[in-house]
């Protein structure tokens, strides 16, 4: 694999035109805000992690958080850019969403630097923007079509979450009991697994529109104040489905009670009707000298007619003591 292979995709970025890139070229190749470098880059590669180290002029701990395959959403602002760690849908093939793939994001004006190990839609989608020409023409608009789509697939994804629930309080009193409890303990694992990423990138989106950045303006620092009220709602969704879910799991183990209980209820009276009628079988049915009625042609009928009587005085007192 060579250096290039390590190279995702990359454009040369001005307010007119965005050039593809199929190299990567020492970082001080930058220009300014309206005019930089997009790299985007595979660091499961030597390569690239080689060119970050040796030819990208950042600091050992940017370098380090671009580098690491797993990491929480996070910011980090030096004098010269803001690292952004951040954390989208998985959804390459095989893949459970929840298990989010992470972006890292280094900034500052004239270069973009983004990172990943595993394919990272969002990015993909700002690639065919490019390819049509269409793309973000400043690192201002870049950044925030970035956290965009990324929070956009998440909203998505927790609303789809939000539907099913709602489903599953429909159906509880008449879809069958164990596929609905295996598939309310998977979605409330989901959530359990998304919330934890998202919570910290609701941390990002505050610290982001608090920071002091040259270059980003009053417009776009409103974008990002809408974008952090976006992951606000998202973790509250969230913590609304996990309750949510609580109560369809506490009644459905309600309706699992009660028809157990009822099942119960109906063993024992069954039980306490076949009881005396069982006695009286085995007591009569034994093979011994002295049985009443072996000699009389009636015996069974009579011995039968007793049975039935015996289960209409139980049915009465079963009724009169509200017990059917």
């Amino acid at each position: 694999m060579t250096i290039e292979q390590a190279l995702i995709t990359g454009y040369a970025v001005n307010q007119s035109e965005a050039v593809p890139l199929n190299k990567l070229s020492p970082a001080d190749a930058k220009v300014s805000a309206d005019h930089f470098v997009w790299y985007h880059l595979n660091v499961q590669t030597a390569e690239a992690r080689e060119w970050l180290r040796n030819n990208s002029g950042l600091s050992e701990i940017v370098i380090k958080e671009l580098i690491t395959e797993e990491t929480r959403p996070r910011v980090l602002k030096d004098e010269a850019g803001i690292l952004i760690n951040l954390r989208g849908l998985n959804l390459n093939p095989d893949s459970d969403e929840e298990d989010m793939v992470s972006l890292h994001m280094w900034i500052e004006p004239g270069l973009v630097i983004t990172t990943r190990s595993e394919r990272v839609f969002t990015i993909n989608d700002i690639d065919d923007l490019y390819r049509k020409n269409e793309g973000p023409a400043t690192i201002n608009d870049f950044l925030l079509q970035v956290i965009d789509g990324v929070l956009d697939r998440i909203s998505d994804y927790v609303y789809d979450l939000e539907a099913q629930i709602d489903t599953m309080e429909e159906s509880v009193l008449t879809a069958e009991l164990s596929q609905i409890r295996s598939l309310l303990a998977e979605k409330r694992r989901e959530v359990v697994i998304i919330r934890r990423y998202i919570v910290p990138q609701r941390e990002v989106m505050t610290r982001l529109y608090r920071e002091k950045i040259d270059w980003l303006n009053e417009d776009d620092r409103e974008y990002i104040y809408e974008f952090s009220n976006l992951t606000i709602r998202q973790v509250e969704e969230l913590d609304s489905i996990r309750e949510r879910a609580v109560l369809v799991q506490e009644e459905l183990s309600n309706k699992i009670n009660d028809q157990m209980n009822r099942t119960m209820y109906i063993l024992s009276i069954v039980g306490s009707v076949f009881l005396p009628l069982g006695f009286l079988t085995g007591l009569f049915g034994i093979n011994i000298g002295g049985m009443p009625g072996t000699e009389n042609e009636y015996a069974f009928w009579v011995f039968s007619f007793l049975m039935v009587l015996i289960i209409i005085i139980e049915y009465l007192l079963f009724k009169k003591n509200n017990w059917l």
